[in-house]
């Protein structure tokens, strides 16, 4: 950090939908594998992440590419699931194993990332291709965010790539969003899936508009 004040915590407001059973159960087996590993159980709970994170440093360093693909939807779904129970009106687009095409998205703004993505760049410390993995923002919105991260951001490349770090960044990502659009808006704007799915070219040659 550059000596400004973290941005607030997210507010625990009642999620927009519960996750779809394929990311429970994905999130379920993360929980598992890091208790059988550290005796800790997690909680869901964003204080767990650095948890998260000690158990990715202790298997990313042995661990096969067939590991690491066993690993990232798991650990992956647990910080989508994390993000979801704790930052508002935000839901999951979840499409069966289509790992790639995962995100999670938000109501009151639009926000959207693939927290799968974030697990697969953790687990090699470096930028991952395939996926959706940094944060989408509308375009007006882009030099205010930029601003916020350049005064109030600052980390070492290793930290970057943590899931404690890309949720500290996402607090503040969602802060600035929340403002922008009390400060602008007279009637609150809602992003349904639709909008995201038209923003994905998802609904390309499927008759929606």
């Amino acid at each position: 950090m550059n000596g400004s004040d973290p941005p607030p915590p997210l507010s625990p407001l009642a999620p927009a939908s519960p996750p779809p059973s394929v990311v429970d159960d994905l999130a379920a087996s993360c929980v598992k594998y890091v208790k059988d590993a550290l005796g800790l159980e997690l909680d869901y709970a964003p204080e767990t992440l650095p948890i998260l994170d000690h158990y990715v440093r202790g298997k990313a360093a042995t661990a096969s590419d067939s590991i690491r693909e066993l690993l990232t939807p798991t650990l992956g779904a647990y910080f989508g699931e994390v993000v979801r129970r704790h930052a508002p009106g935000s839901r999951w687009h979840a499409p069966d194993a289509a790992y790639a095409d995962y995100r999670i998205e938000f109501d009151p703004f639009f926000l959207c990332f693939n927290p799968l993505g974030v697990a697969a760049e953790v687990l090699v410390g470096d930028d991952v291709e395939g996926y959706g993995t940094h944060f989408q923002i509308l375009d007006d919105a882009r030099p205010v965010i930029e601003d916020a991260l350049a005064h109030s951001l600052s980390v070492s490349v290793d930290d970057y790539y943590s899931f404690s770090v890309r949720y500290e960044t996402l607090e503040l990502v969602i802060s600035v969003l929340l403002e922008i659009e009390r400060v602008s808006r007279d009637t609150p704007r809602r992003f349904g899936p639709d909008v995201y799915r038209a923003a994905a070219g998802e609904l390309v040659g499927k008759g929606s508009s």
